[in-house]
């Protein structure tokens, strides 16, 4: 029985509070509604309730503000993305025009030789292959004989001379250049009208004389930037092609026949892409 009474006397408090605490509630519920004013009751639970209050709203806005940064940040991504992804389709448009306008550039300057002399027949050629070296002393271009290409047909870029064809297949032929020192071509000093024999240079001297001229005649007065043409002597030429200009002239040679000029080429042997095979029909 002492037990018993214990137990109850020890829920008396706990009754209390919770009685203590429903008549709080009771009050506070009444006074919210407006049916009576308890304002040291509003004031106490509400500086019991606020820093709850604020800890949720705190904790709310920065859940919210997570959301909103990550929504944000992914939405910039992406608008970044696109962005990129359009910057770089102009800019590849943009290299694709430059690229079309030089081919432009080239192509007028092939119609402009072709205009020169309208009554040949020209064969428009593109390079795919050249040997490892920086020079194009020997390529190969896309045309052939089955195109009308023939051996030993000139072959001609929009700034003068290349050279000529040294070998066919069906569809594709190997030129050998100017520069080549397996090439020679009769040459003619167009404002002292003296004649000479160019050859190529390259791989026999270890320098940049691309071109020389020799066997002038004794006594012919050569100025630099004189400009030298084929004479159509050879017989694989045809007169008045651009072979280049005099750079310069060795004067201290001990003969006439050691003594050679330099030529600056028309052409840019390191730059080439398309040609003109002039159509000359020995093949056909």
């Amino acid at each position: 029985m002492k037990l018993k009474s214990d137990r109850h006397r020890a829920r008396i408090p706990l009754i209390c509070c919770c009685a203590l605490l429903c008549l709080l509630i009771g009050l506070f519920g009444l006074s919210t509604v407006g049916y009576i004013k308890l304002p040291w009751l509003e004031n106490a639970i509400n500086t019991v309730t606020m820093p709850v209050q604020k800890a949720v709203t705190s904790l709310y806005r920065t859940t919210v503000s997570d959301m909103e940064k990550k929504q944000t940040i992914a939405s910039l991504n992406e608008e970044i993305a696109l962005l990129t992804k359009t910057q770089n389709e102009l800019e590849s448009l943009t290299l694709k025009n430059a690229e079309l306008e030089k081919e432009n550039e080239r192509l007028k300057a092939l119609l402009n030789v072709t205009q020169l002399n309208p009554t040949e027949e020209y064969i428009t050629a593109s390079v795919i292959a050249k040997e490892p070296s920086g020079w194009f002393v020997t390529f190969t271009v896309d045309m052939g004989e089955a195109d009308g290409v023939s051996k030993d047909d000139p072959v001609l870029s929009g700034d003068g001379l290349v050279g000529r064809v040294l070998s066919t297949t069906e569809h594709t032929a190997v030129v050998i250049t100017l520069i080549d020192s397996r090439s020679s071509v009769s040459g003619l000093v167009e404002r002292t009208r003296d004649n000479g024999i160019c050859h190529g240079s390259l791989y026999v001297n270890d320098n940049d004389e691309l071109i020389q001229m020799n066997y002038l005649p004794s006594g012919c007065e050569l100025a630099t930037g004189d400009t030298v043409i084929t004479s159509g002597l050879d017989g694989i030429y045809p007169k008045g092609l651009l072979i280049g200009s005099v750079r310069s002239i060795s004067r201290d040679a001990k003969s006439d026949e050691e003594r050679y000029v330099v030529l600056t080429p028309a052409v840019d042997f390191k730059h080439l892409e398309e040609v003109l095979i002039l159509h000359t029909g020995e093949g056909e």
